[in-house]
């Protein structure tokens, strides 16, 4: 019977522990406090899980910590919840016991809800000393009423049954009190930790988009006023040449950067791959052609994806120019289209190759192994193909170069000259 009796306790404490971790998982995902709908219905799952493995003493008396929750979600929720759960606990207790007694399990029922009413309105911000104390007050009281109440009618316990019917829902209330605080604290604990790296990523912005645009303004501002002063138009001329470069430089740079404040479509087109890739490959053959990089490409016609055509062609162009810059002795750069169930866009080169944690860290925000560099250009082209569904994955080696595949499941082709069919 004992063995019995501490199984069922057991089991009622996972029980008690299980709810208190489902609401905490709910509160980190969803970043807010769990309505009280939720929690009243986590805690009524709870209490009748507990009452289902209660134990019956050889006195009659019933012993299980349905009360536990009963408190944990009146103090922390308020008096709405406390007053459903209470009729809730009323009801359970006469349908799968008995309506022995009801009255004054009812009764010690309300006096518990009056008293929690009382103490939820500050207790949510007290110490967690204070909340110990009161808690453990409670159940106190209500275990010492359980053993008046069966005195009064005849229940014979023995002093092993009224140490356990004080000491256990005593030590259960006290263990989930410091259970429930250990996992605010964590999940007040996280949250200040996001916070503060928003915070770091924001400074980090801020000092990245004031070099990466001060720099070409600064030299543009210098440029404009040579030309003020000068006579000879051909200098003239070059200096003017000079500043619009500094200033589509960074104007280059800021466009990089709208691409995380904006990353689905605007509108939904319909990409012919091969045509934009042979525009970006005519493009990019003067700065290929600078560093000594041949292009050569694979590509398949009347393949068609989903997206914006301007900024999968940025996605394109960043991904191709970091490869071009990859090579600076000159190379091969090739880009290949395969299909099997997906589309796959290969783009590799026969650069300097990348290491492990370099291949790791491939896309995060201001990381690059180039010497100047923001280290936006690869991660707004992974935003940009996420945004399109798809999957970017890189493979590299040391000296002997990095192929980047793009990846997209959703992909229609030309079945004939009347239009695109999926």
């Amino acid at each position: 019977m004992q063995d019995s009796m501490l199984t069922n306790l057991l089991l009622n404490s996972f029980f008690i522990l299980s709810g208190l971790l489902i609401i905490a998982v709910f509160y980190d995902v969803k970043k807010k406090v769990p309505s009280r709908l939720f929690v009243i219905l986590i805690s009524s799952v709870t209490i009748l899980l507990c009452v289902v493995f209660g134990s019956k003493l050889a006195s009659g008396v019933y012993i299980d910590l349905r009360r536990i929750p009963f408190f944990l979600a009146s103090l922390y929720f308020g008096p709405l919840v406390s007053f459903v759960l209470m009729a809730f606990i009323i009801f359970i207790r006469m349908i799968l016991i008995g309506d022995e007694l009801i009255l004054l399990v009812a009764l010690n029922y309300f006096s518990a809800f009056l008293i929690l009413a009382k103490l939820s309105k500050g207790f949510y911000r007290a110490k967690k000393t204070h909340k110990l104390v009161y808690s453990a007050g409670l159940c106190l009281l209500m275990s010492v009423y359980n053993i008046i109440v069966g005195y009064l009618y005849g229940a014979e316990l023995v002093m092993l049954e009224q140490i356990g019917i004080v000491l256990i829902p005593l030590a259960a209330m006290v263990f989930s009190i410091f259970i429930a605080e250990m996992l605010r604290k964590v999940m007040k604990a996280r949250k200040l930790f996001i916070q503060q790296e928003k915070l770091q990523a924001v400074g980090q912005l801020a000092a990245t988009i004031s070099h990466e645009v001060s720099n070409p303004l600064t030299s543009s501002k210098g440029f404009l006023q040579l030309m003020r002063n000068e006579q000879d138009q051909n200098s003239q001329q070059r200096f003017l040449d000079l500043s619009l470069e500094g200033i589509n430089q960074a104007s280059h740079v800021i466009d990089e950067y709208l691409t995380f404040a904006n990353t689905s479509p605007d509108k939904i087109e319909h990409i012919d791959v091969k045509e934009l890739i042979s525009e970006l490959i005519h493009m990019m053959k003067p700065i290929a052609a600078n560093h000594g990089v041949s292009l050569k490409y694979k590509l398949m016609p009347d393949i068609y994806i989903e997206g914006q055509t301007r900024k999968f062609k940025q996605c394109m162009m960043n991904i191709m120019k970091n490869s071009i810059e990859s090579m600076p002795s000159g190379g091969v750069l090739l880009i290949e289209m395969t299909q099997a169930d997906n589309l796959v866009i290969s783009i590799a080169d026969t650069g300097s190759g990348m290491t492990a944690e370099q291949v790791h860290r491939f896309g995060e925000p201001f990381y690059t192994t180039k010497d100047e560099g923001t280290g936006l250009g690869i991660m707004a082209a992974s935003i940009i193909v996420n945004s399109m569904k798809g999957k970017i994955q890189v493979k590299s080696e040391l000296d002997r170069g990095t192929t980047v595949f793009l990846e997209f499941g959703e992909v229609t082709v030309i079945t004939d000259k009347k239009g695109i069919q999926p």
